[in-house]
């Protein structure tokens, strides 16, 4: 079932790789479609190496954080700026908070912690969960584009807010802390250590060359 789902995700990346060269939001259920598999894919994984208890806690934890961050953000556009977002991001909780999102950001944190933990397998605890941090991060600041300008999962600075470039960087900032710490809610993976090529690196390679292709679609309009 594991493999199935890896396999999936990776299809619908390599399916979406059209997206950017395309209208934007084209393919309205492919947004949900990708993220679901890329969740239940990591998910299974992270089950798999860790158990389902350690599963549960570590995604309910990531989950909770990011919903809590993104809903805070398009309620109030602390921490992450003014946005707001629309109905391309999906089925929304008070017209504020999209249901998916916390999803892929867990998604995201966990694949950038395999990548991590297969890029440097000698580091420590804290070192680990720097490269996580900066492996989101680095995913984050890849994805605005595809997210924002190809999806429009929302929308920038409606209020016109003159401090939005400010608020911005504050927020990534915010992020890369938050990935930090959310860092140490993965239990320790010993079998990512012995794996240089884990499927969470693999999907992290895949979301950013997705995110790359969304990028140079940009320039070359």
């Amino acid at each position: 079932m594991k493999r199935l789902f890896w396999i999936l995700f990776f299809a619908a990346t390599a399916a979406g790789m059209a997206l950017p060269f395309l209208p934007p939001c084209s393919w309205p259920w492919w947004d949900s479609t990708w993220i679901a598999f890329f969740f239940v894919a990591v998910y299974y994984d992270l089950a798999a190496a860790a158990g389902l208890s350690s599963a549960r806690f570590s995604s309910g934890v990531v989950v909770i954080a990011m919903a809590v961050l993104l809903g805070l953000s398009g309620l109030t556009g602390w921490p992450c700026g003014p946005l707001r977002f629309t109905a391309h991001a999906g089925l929304q909780i008070g017209g504020t908070l999209p249901l998916v999102l916390p999803l892929l950001a867990f998604s995201l944190l966990t694949a950038s912690g395999h990548a991590a933990a297969s890029a440097f397998p000698g580091a420590g605890r804290v070192a680990l969960a720097l490269a996580t941090a900066a492996g989101f991060l680095l995913s984050i600041v890849n994805g605005l584009g595809f997210f924002a300008a190809d999806r429009i999962w929302w929308k920038w600075n409606p209020v016109q807010d003159p401090n939005a470039l400010a608020r911005g960087a504050f927020g990534l900032v915010f992020l890369g802390a938050t990935a930090f710490a959310l860092a140490f809610a993965y239990p320790a993976d010993s079998r990512l250590r012995r794996s240089r090529w884990s499927p969470g690196l693999i999907a992290w390679l895949a979301a950013n060359a997705l995110f790359l292709a969304a990028n140079f679609a940009m320039l070359i309009r």
